[in-house]
């Protein structure tokens, strides 16, 4: 009997790849909204390309390398697929980018967090991950990989009504709203409850008023504390007006009563709104192989 692939290559290498932000010039991403699309297509091209594998034809993915990758990206690549292309059994691997945000963009370079889609047949899965790419001779290729990516965030731009303020604001909001949210201690329900109300707006903030209770017990029964990851990611999605869409992306700390502590990667869709002179959450939608709900 055919077994499941071993690795859904992102899953199975979540931690074994780091990538690092660098200073850049001024920040075009969503500012430049042309360019910006044209360069989250061609690296969502690329990124497609290199995390799809056929052990029938592993010509085809030395091909995809040579195309559409340079620099740092090459090695960890050859780590990741290390242990897929030494496997005794057939693979097949189909990778889709579900939906990318880009964080910095400057015309030559890019850097954005993207969902990815992992499909072997037997086994499918979901991962999130940092691209950094950069234009060279007209064609974009990766040139850093960061899977469960930990990064600092851009140098804000001052929040002055530009569109670069905006799309800043917003994503300071965001992340705000993600410790409000996805951090509790059972020590503290009420704390954590209060924290969480602060930091969303209706329906949202409906929906917390009506189940504040359940909210407390949990906590406090749930007996665990749990803390944002180091540099959590988030890139806006889409931006209208005085509302928007971030694609957020942390490791959760999560420490049990016995001092124990894991890591849970949690990549959520954020809906916002600038209501009351700051940005809110209005909706969550956790991302998980099934889709958002």
């Amino acid at each position: 009997m055919r077994r499941a692939l071993p690795a859904l290559v992102l899953l199975t290498s979540a931690c074994a790849v780091t990538g690092t932000a660098v200073p850049v010039g001024p920040n075009l991403a969503l500012v430049d909204a042309g360019r910006t699309g044209a360069a989250l297509d061609a690296v969502k091209a690329a990124a497609e390309a290199v995390f799809s594998y056929d052990s029938g034809n592993p010509g085809a993915f030395d091909q995809a390398v040579a195309a559409n990758v340079t620099g740092a990206a090459k090695d960890q690549l050859a780590r990741l697929f290390e242990q897929v292309r030494k496997g005794p059994q057939p693979v097949h691997l189909v990778t889709r980018v579900r939906e990318a945000a880009a964080l910095e963009f400057t015309g030559d370079r890019l850097r954005d967090l993207a969902v990815l889609d992992q499909d072997s047949g037997p086994s499918k899965g979901v991962a999130t991950v940092a691209f950094t790419a950069i234009r060279d001779g007209g064609h974009w290729r990766l040139s850093d990989i960061a899977v469960n990516p930990a990064q600092p965030a851009p140098a804000p731009q001052p929040d002055d009504g530009s569109a670069g303020g905006t799309r800043d604001a917003a994503l300071a909001g965001a992340r705000a709203a993600a410790a409000g949210l996805f951090t509790a201690d059972s020590a503290d329900p009420e704390g954590s409850y209060a924290r969480a109300e602060a930091v969303v707006a209706d329906p949202l903030l409906t929906a917390y008023l009506a189940k504040k209770t359940y909210f407390v017990d949990t906590v406090r029964r749930s007996g665990t504390k749990t803390v944002l990851g180091p540099q959590p990611m988030a890139g806006v999605l889409a931006l209208t007006g005085e509302r928007g869409v971030v694609l957020f992306f942390t490791t959760l700390q999560v420490t049990d009563v016995t001092g124990k502590t894991t890591s849970r990667p949690l990549t959520a869709e954020l809906d916002v709104v600038h209501t009351g002179g700051t940005w809110k959450a209005t909706a969550v939608h956790p991302v998980t192989a099934a889709g958002k709900p």
